[in-house]
C-alpha cells in the first residue's frame, strides 16, 4: 500500500488482491502482443487491447486508497510490457498520473474520475507558460511526449509564470489539440504526440506548485519509467530463448546447443533478473515513503538508470547474437529491439546524467566523516 503525504506505511506481503492483478496483468499482456503490430500501425494502443487493459484495471493501480503498492505496480507495468511494451509504457504513464491527480483538491478528483476509468497523460517539463490570476490562470504552449494522448480525457503540462516557481496545469480534451509528430523508430504505439493550446483560462484548483506535486516525488516520477523497459527487455529474452529452442543452423546444428550463444542468453538473462531486483528493492523504499529525503532520491535515480543500461544491453545481446534473420519484420524481436532502445532514450534513464549526482553524494559522505584528500 502507499501513501500520498509522504506517510511511513510498512511494506506487506503479497495478497489475493496482488495476484488477482498479476494475472490480469498477465491476460492483458497476452492480448497486446497479438495486437502489437497493429498498435505499431495505428500509433496508439488498440482498441481490443485498451478494453482489456481499462477491465483489469491496471491504469487505476495507485489511486488514492488503493490497495496495491508502488512496487506491485512497476511489476504490473513490466507483466504488460512482455506483451507489447508501447502497452505497458502507456499503462505506466496512465497510472503514474492518475496518482498526481490524487494529489490535486477533492473537487478536481471527483470531476476527472466521475469516469472511473479516466486516462490522464501528461508532459511534466515546464516549457508551456501560464499567467496566474485571481481565478486561476491563463495557459499556453506546446509540449512534446504526450505518451497515451489518444485515449486520454485529461493532460497534466508544466508551466512557468512570469515570477515564482513551476505549476503543472491540468486541462480537459477540449482546451488543448493533439498534433502527430510521432514518427519514431520505437515505442510507435505510444503515440507520444505533442499537444497545444493558446490562452486557456482554467480554474485555481487545477494549478498546482511543482513544490507539491513534483519535487516531492522526483524518485518516484523516474522509478516507474523503467517499468516498462524491464518487460521489454524479458520479453527480448524469452523471444530468443524461443528461437534457439526450434531454429539450426545452415549446416544442421541447433543454436541451442552453440555453447558461445547459450552464455550469451545466460548474461542477458541474468541482467534483467538483476535490473528487477533492483528496481523492486527500491519501488519498496518509496511505498515506505513516497517522497524520500534527497540521499534516498539520488540513490533511486542511479539505481533506475542502472537498470535500464542492463536491459538495454541485455535486449542489444540477444538481438545481435539472434543473427540476419531478427531483421526480419516478421521477427518479434526486431520490434523488441526497437521498443527497449526507444524506452532506454527516455531522458531520466540517461546513465551519465543520473549516476553522477550520487557519485557526488558519496564523495561529499566520505569528506563529512573525516576522509582527508589524498595528497600524494
Amino acid at each position: 500500500m502507499h501513501s500520498q503525504n509522504g506517510a511511513i506505511i510498512g511494506h506487506r506481503m503479497a495478497s489475493d488482491s496482488d495476484v488477482l492483478i498479476y494475472a490480469r496483468a498477465k491476460e492483458v499482456a497476452k492480448i497486446a502482443a497479438t495486437y502489437a503490430g497493429a498498435t505499431e500501425e495505428l500509433g496508439y494502443v488498440h482498441p481490443n487491447t485498451l478494453a482489456v487493459l481499462q477491465d483489469a484495471g491496471t491504469a487505476q493501480m495507485l489511486k488514492p486508497e488503493s490497495l496495491h503498492s508502488i512496487r506491485d505496480f512497476i511489476h504490473v507495468c513490466g507483466l504488460v510490457a512482455e506483451g507489447c511494451m508501447s502497452t505497458g509504457w502507456c499503462n505506466f504513464v496512465w497510472g503514474m498520473h492518475n496518482y498526481l491527480i490524487g494529489l490535486y483538491p477533492d473537487a478536481v478528483q471527483t470531476e476527472v474520475w466521475q469516469t472511473p476509468h479516466c486516462l490522464v497523460s501528461a508532459s511534466l517539463g515546464p516549457v508551456g507558460r501560464v499567467e496566474l490570476t485571481d481565478q486561476g490562470g491563463i495557459v499556453s504552449g506546446r509540449w512534446r511526449f504526450n505518451s497515451g494522448c489518444d485515449h486520454a480525457d485529461w493532460l497534466l503540462l508544466g508551466t512557468t509564470p512570469a515570477d515564482g516557481e513551476p505549476h503543472l496545469a491540468l486541462l480537459h480534451k477540449s482546451e488543448y489539440s493533439i498534433i502527430d509528430t510521432w514518427q519514431v523508430m520505437g515505442l510507435k504505439g505510444t503515440g507520444s504526440k505533442d499537444a497545444e493550446c493558446h490562452s486557456v483560462a482554467i480554474p485555481a484548483d487545477r494549478l498546482m506548485p511543482f513544490s507539491r506535486v513534483i519535487e516531492p516525488f522526483t524518485a518516484l516520477l523516474i522509478l516507474v519509467i523503467v517499468g516498462p523497459v524491464i518487460g521489454g527487455a524479458q520479453s527480448a529474452v524469452k523471444s530468443f530463448t524461443n528461437q534457439l529452442a526450434t531454429r539450426r543452423t545452415s549446416s544442421g546444428t541447433a543454436l541451442g546447443d552453440q555453447q558461445a550463444t547459450l552464455l550469451r542468453l545466460a548474461e542477458a538473462s541474468a541482467e534483467v533478473d538483476t535490473a528487477r531486483t533492483i528496481t523492486l528493492a527500491a519501488a519498496d523504499r518509496l511505498d515506505l515513503n513516497p517522497a524520500p529525503d534527497d540521499q534516498t532520491t539520488v540513490r533511486i535515480m542511479r539505481d533506475t538508470a542502472y537498470a535500464a543500461k542492463l536491459c538495454n544491453q541485455a535486449t542489444r545481446r540477444v538481438f545481435e547474437a539472434a543473427g540476419g534473420s531478427a531483421l526480419h519484420e516478421r521477427n518479434e524481436l526486431q520490434r523488441i529491439f526497437r521498443d527497449v532502445t526507444a524506452g532506454c532514450a527516455q531522458a531520466r534513464l540517461h546513465w551519465d546524467e543520473q549516476a553522477e549526482p550520487y557519485a557526488r553524494q558519496l564523495i561529499r559522505e566520505a569528506l563529512k566523516h573525516g576522509t582527508r584528500p589524498d595528497e600524494s
